[in-house]
């Protein structure tokens, strides 16, 4: 897992350039209806992914379903686009989805980490966004690379005027290695929080998504409860259970105003301890500005560093998620059938 952390600029450099060689007017083109999905950390691109297509293509409506839904539930218009996001290329249920929403008379986009997967064969077109098995069991540079390709075909897509990020993604892997240098302060961060009963990670706009994503990370690496929430859902119900034995984690950006500050303080008065990480000059551990667009690919990296050394601090090994517990192995084997 560590080595992948540290990688994620070469990987997501390699992204780029797969991503740049796309022919967007035929991937994903102008659909009617617009569907991405996945399962997991791909779901959390797909998400990610709907809502930075959705601005690129305001005329087209664009939604992000969980595969399981698409496989076993809803049935898709046949003037539907679904795009599947998956690093192997090979997650059953997404694999199904896809399948289905082709029975469907659906058009099925595949968006696959790796050559050659099982995925290319299932989908009518499909792009491949790397060449290298994302080693870590707690998926990182598969994450990032996928939101990576994900912002650069939005880039090209885009239909409207606009700032253009297409500066800040050719800089991006500098980005990143600069964000890398925050790994001594989220240990410090990460050895405190592995005492905590639980912990919550709190974000806004597109950083409600790394919020969930960073929840993922801690909870499959070293067991630890951890939730997901929008800052300003958080106070609407699940502010009212915090006390001393929890941890919050706040990702704060730049375009963060007064109601960020004021659910900050409300926060600390709760008798919980709170860290902020962001571009926010109020945040403890700082990362690089960035457009609000390509903010999450960098503020996923100090969440990865606290799932990583939070299971070292709590005896876990992060790169075998609790698999070597008989007890869980159940679920884990499911999500290859």
């Amino acid at each position: 897992m560590h080595d992948m952390i540290l990688g994620q600029p070469a990987f997501v450099a390699e992204a780029l350039r797969r991503a740049a060689a796309v022919d967007v007017s035929s991937f994903p083109a102008r659909p009617r209806r617009l569907v991405l999905t996945g399962c997991g950390t791909s779901f959390h691109a797909a998400m990610y992914g709907a809502r930075v297509l959705q601005e690129a293509l305001p005329s087209v409506p664009v939604l992000a379903i969980q595969s399981y839904d698409l496989a076993y539930g809803r049935a898709m218009a046949p003037n539907t686009t679904v795009l599947g996001v998956s690093h192997s290329g090979s997650t059953p249920t997404t694999n199904r989805a896809l399948r289905r929403a082709h029975r469907q008379g659906c058009r099925t986009l595949a968006m696959c980490g790796l050559p050659d997967s099982p995925m290319e064969r299932v989908a009518d077109h499909s792009v491949v966004i790397g060449s290298t098995h994302d080693r870590s069991w707690a998926n990182t540079m598969s994450y990032t690379t996928q939101l990576t390709a994900l912002a650069a075909l939005a880039a090209q897509s885009k239909s409207h005027v606009g700032p253009s990020i297409e500066p800040s993604l050719r800089g991006l892997s500098q980005s990143l290695e600069k964000t890398l240098a925050c790994e001594s302060r989220v240990r410090r961060l990460a050895t405190r929080i592995a005492r905590s009963a639980r912990v919550t990670l709190l974000g806004s706009d597109l950083d409600e998504i790394t919020a969930l994503e960073a929840a993922l990370k801690i909870r499959e690496t070293c067991s630890l409860p951890a939730s997901g929430y929008h800052t300003e859902q958080f106070l609407h119900g699940p502010y009212l259970s915090i006390d001393d034995r929890e941890s919050i984690v706040m990702l704060r950006s730049r375009d963060d105003g007064p109601r960020s500050v004021a659910i900050a303080r409300a926060l600390e008065a709760s008798g919980a301890t709170v860290a902020a990480i962001g571009e926010s000059a109020r945040a403890k551990i700082r990362l690089p500005a960035m457009p609000r667009i390509l903010r999450p690919i960098l503020s996923i990296v100090p969440m990865q560093f606290l799932a990583y050394y939070a299971a070292l601090a709590r005896r876990a090994n992060p790169d075998i998620m609790r698999t070597d517990i008989p007890r869980l192995r159940a679920g884990v084997e499911a999500l290859f059938h």
